[in-house]
């Protein structure tokens, strides 16, 4: 028998790749189906799609006899590949979606965060406007408090009344019989105050008065008293324009400094303000 007649072997089947390609692809798809497993997935999907088509092509060759499972790392693997992008699209989604609920928060915390900065601007500016109102008042109330003290022949206006006093330097006086006798060793004195009233509607004038004279020791002086009628009064009221000259008599002890002081009270009692004069009598 010739030797070529001699039956010759029959080639094994290659049906590695298409048994790999079925497993990869079974990895894939159960990875691409663990959603936090998706960025694993598309590797052995890949492989086994890749895998499963030289698979097929060596069964289309004759080289191997398990299409069916070739087919099936194709398919599964297609499948993995399709999940793990899937996965993936539905992790972005969730990362905008998370991204842009932390963009929300900060911008409410942003904007609450701006409202307390105004608030607290507003605040500060509110309270350096009362300070600044505050400081304008004390200086105004004090150059008041100033212009309250005067030497004898000096003036002052009440602004919210438009009443305007002055008083003369005191001058002796020489008492009769209707002026109650001065004690001993005193000298007796005249003071004279004048109100006007600068405004345009009647002004009452009830309770305005020379409340204290004083001497320099603080002494309050003693008051003579005149029956005659001859020293006026300061009157209830005064109408616009009009100008009265009240006056007073008083002794001042030999002994006291010579320096007196004169107080003179107008006002509401919710903004009841003193004039004092102060110098030597004449």
């Amino acid at each position: 028998m010739p030797f070529w007649a001699f039956p010759q072997p029959v080639p094994q089947a290659r049906n590695g790749l298409g048994v790999a390609a079925m497993t990869l692809g079974i990895v894939g798809g159960v990875l691409g189906l663990m959603i936090v497993f998706f960025w694993l997935a598309w590797l052995p999907a890949l492989l086994a799609v890749i895998l499963g088509a030289v698979a097929l092509s060596h069964v289309r060759k004759g080289l191997a006899n398990n299409r069916g499972i070739a087919l099936a790392g194709v398919i599964l693997g297609a499948v993995g590949l399709l999940l793990s992008v899937a996965g993936g699209a539905f992790f972005a989604v969730q990362v905008y979606n998370l991204r842009e609920d932390e963009r929300a928060v900060t911008a409410v915390a942003d904007a609450e965060a701006g409202r307390q900065r105004d608030v607290v601007a507003r605040q500060r500016e509110e309270a350096a406007r009362q300070l600044e109102q505050l400081e304008a008042e004390n200086k105004k109330r004090a150059a008041d408090e100033q212009a309250r003290k005067l030497s004898f022949g000096g003036s002052y206006t009440y602004e919210e009344t438009g009443l305007k006093v002055s008083l003369a330097a005191p001058q002796p006086f020489v008492p009769d019989k209707s002026v109650s006798k001065a004690p001993e060793n005193t000298k007796v004195v005249l003071i004279a105050v004048t109100v006007v009233n600068t405004g345009s509607t009647p002004l009452s004038l009830r309770g305005s008065q020379l409340l204290f004279v004083k001497d320099a020791n603080e002494q309050l002086l003693f008051h003579l008293t005149d029956i005659s009628g001859r020293i006026n009064r300061i009157p209830a009221s005064l109408d616009p324009g009009q100008s009265v000259t009240a006056q007073e008599v008083y002794a001042l002890p030999n002994g006291s400094s010579d320096t007196i002081s004169v107080r003179f009270d107008h006002g509401d009692a919710s903004n009841r303000r003193s004039v004092t004069w102060a110098g030597s009598p004449g």
